[in-house]
């Protein structure tokens, strides 16, 4: 399935994707562009937004420039949408965290509008992030500490594989929530009824 690289504008990666060309499509935000990514050799097919951040800074010729006005949606939100229209499903996203906190928890907010539709994985500098499936199962996990925040109430789960196993119990914030898990086996599940849980998984 074809999947797009998205940059958006957050913390500045310390890492990024070595092989491109897994992407059918690079985008990013304008202000991620302006911020960080015209710095690096990254050229993007697509800037997506208001354009508030590009002033009149050169833009490579190649680049598509797409204007999206809209104020009742933040620039991530747009990106999603135009970048679904042509097609894509996947989405590997930098730049959602770091900096200001409430562009971080706005990103989530976006993120929990779409996810059921669309595979939104998110990387920053410290762990990769995603909301799970009402059955989800990873591998090579081992040795990795793994959170699980509900940013609604999640019924009935059990996880498997971890140090500190939970069977049949409901998180919630301002209640019971998973920090700072461990994987003690390669493969873990995590199962539960109904909520929506993302789980954070450390990149060290």
């Amino acid at each position: 399935m074809e999947k797009v690289l998205l940059f958006v504008n957050g913390e500045h990666p310390q890492r990024y994707p070595t092989d491109l060309t897994q992407y059918r499509y690079i985008a990013c935000t304008d202000g991620a562009y302006h911020n960080y990514l015209q710095q690096t050799d990254i050229i993007p097919h697509f800037i997506i937004g208001d354009l508030d951040s590009l002033g009149h800074q050169p833009i490579n010729k190649t680049i598509e420039i797409i204007h999206t006005p809209d104020q009742n949606k933040t620039d991530f939100e747009k990106s999603i949408l135009f970048l679904a229209s042509k097609g894509i499903k996947v989405f590997d996203i930098y730049g959602a965290s770091g900096h200001a906190s409430d562009h971080f928890l706005g990103n989530l907010s976006v993120a929990m509008q779409y996810y059921m539709h669309y595979d939104l994985t998110f990387y920053d500098n410290y762990c990769y992030f995603f909301f799970a499936k009402s059955k989800t199962v990873l591998h090579q996990m081992k040795g990795k500490t793994i959170s699980l925040i509900p940013l609604s109430k999640v019924s009935n789960l059990t996880i498997t594989g971890f140090k500190y196993p939970l069977n049949n119990t409901d998180l919630q914030l301002g209640g019971l929530t998973s920090l700072r898990n461990y994987a003690i086996n390669e493969d873990i599940t995590i199962q539960f009824e109904n909520g929506d849980l993302v789980i954070f998984i450390s990149r060290k």
